[in-house]
């Protein structure tokens, strides 16, 4: 369970990026606003729903123009993304936080610039797009990494976001899939955000239920779920 201070911290850093006063995140069941500073050079919609509330940011030259396209109250993650199903939509996702870390296996080890060559060789094994999902710069982020046989089969890293929140990125080789050293690669690198005094979080679409999981394999508690709408996208047909 999720301590109060945590959920504060984690409320703060959300209030923050739709430019709301901290405390004021999650005012009704339904809350409407306009791009903050963080979101000003986002063109696209980004809602974020908590039990039976929700706040939405809409860009200011669009908002009149588009409102009236969200579904009627209450709008859920689902409904939101049904009816902005013309654009691109990212979500909804899963917003998730952990309290504490499970054993890390010992395949796992911390990662340093001197890895460079393990990760290079990783990042050669996947796609463009897996990596920039879930790839990270061994030596400029925190990184932890999962080894068979001296070779690098996942890495995780994080970036730290306002508010101390460590934000997680997996990724693993197509070869070594669904056998745990992805999740092992997470759970190492959690009980190091942890003992930074960060918050380790854990983001991935509702969709990919494998994905969600592992998340709650770890530890992860779902604090929100996200849609996000690309205006500027149409989906690919």
């Amino acid at each position: 369970m999720l301590e109060n201070s945590t959920i504060s911290r984690v409320e703060s850093y959300w209030a923050e990026e739709m430019g709301l006063p901290a405390g004021s995140l999650f005012g009704g069941p339904l809350q409407i606003v306009t791009h903050g500073e963080r979101l000003a050079d986002y063109h696209g919609i980004f809602a974020i729903f908590r039990g039976d509330k929700a706040t939405v940011s809409f860009p200011p030259a669009d908002h009149e123009s588009i409102r009236y396209l969200l579904p009627d109250s209450p709008v859920t993650p689902q409904a939101m993304a049904e009816a902005f199903a013309g654009f691109r939509v990212i979500g909804p996702a899963f917003i998730g936080y952990a309290a504490k870390a499970p054993s890390a296996p010992d395949f796992v080890r911390s990662l340093d610039g001197k890895d460079s060559p393990f990760s290079d060789a990783l990042r050669a094994e996947c796609s463009e797009e897996e990596w920039d999902h879930g790839g990270s710069d061994v030596g400029e982020v925190a990184a932890s990494g999962a080894f068979v046989g001296g070779k690098l089969v996942a890495l995780a890293g994080y970036e730290i976001w306002e508010h101390g929140i460590a934000h997680i990125s997996i990724v693993t080789h197509p070869e070594y899939r669904g056998r745990g050293y992805g999740r092992g690669a997470v759970a190492h690198l959690m009980g190091r955000t942890l003992a930074a005094g960060l918050i380790p979080q854990y983001r991935t679409l509702d969709a990919n239920t494998a994905s969600i999981r592992i998340a709650e394999s770890l530890g992860f508690e779902r604090y929100a779920t996200s849609v996000a709408v690309r205006l500027g996208e149409r989906p690919v047909q």
